[in-house]
């Protein structure tokens, strides 16, 4: 499944469609920091002097590892972003506006839509305090050093 745009289609009156994202579609990516989750995409579509203005909004769960005990964990997403659409002698991606060209008759909008979702991921991503594997929390403990120095530790500077 794909989120395909037709390009041809008259957009005079606004149309919406809604799209039901689940893992299947995160695993075409490669080395994704998404492992899977379930998305609601809605993706607005309106003509624009110059194309079409895109609005799409995305709510759902994202599946990641968590930084800490990497088990998988879950992260809600929910954003809503815009796009421009541009009709021109080249295909082109420069963020906001996407330019394609004149005989271009469809546009795939799962990459975008991937990219928002794991933008929507912060850096740190760790479960809450006590819920990590604790297994793996306890192996952590092992190795972790201690940033403060022993009582007993006389070989200070």
């Amino acid at each position: 499944m794909s989120i395909c745009l037709d390009l041809r289609a008259s957009y005079k009156q606004p149309s919406e469609q809604t799209y039901t994202i689940d893992g299947k579609m995160f695993e075409s990516m490669e080395k994704s920091i998404v492992k899977g989750g379930d998305f609601s995409v809605t993706v607005r579509v309106a003509a624009a002097p110059a194309g079409l203005n895109v609005g799409i909004k995305i709510k759902g769960t994202a599946v990641v590892e968590c930084d800490r005990c990497l088990d998988d964990m879950e992260l809600s997403i929910d954003c809503n972003k815009h796009l421009g659409i541009e009709f021109a002698d080249h295909s082109e991606d420069t963020g906001d506006i996407v330019y394609v060209t004149q005989n271009q008759t469809q546009l795939d909008l799962w990459p975008i839509v991937y990219d928002y979702i794991t933008l929507e991921v912060p850096i740190n991503h760790t479960h809450a305090e006590g819920q990590c594997n604790k297994e793996m929390i306890d192996t952590l403990k092992k190795y972790m050093v201690s940033d403060s120095p022993k009582d007993d530790d006389t070989d200070q500077f």
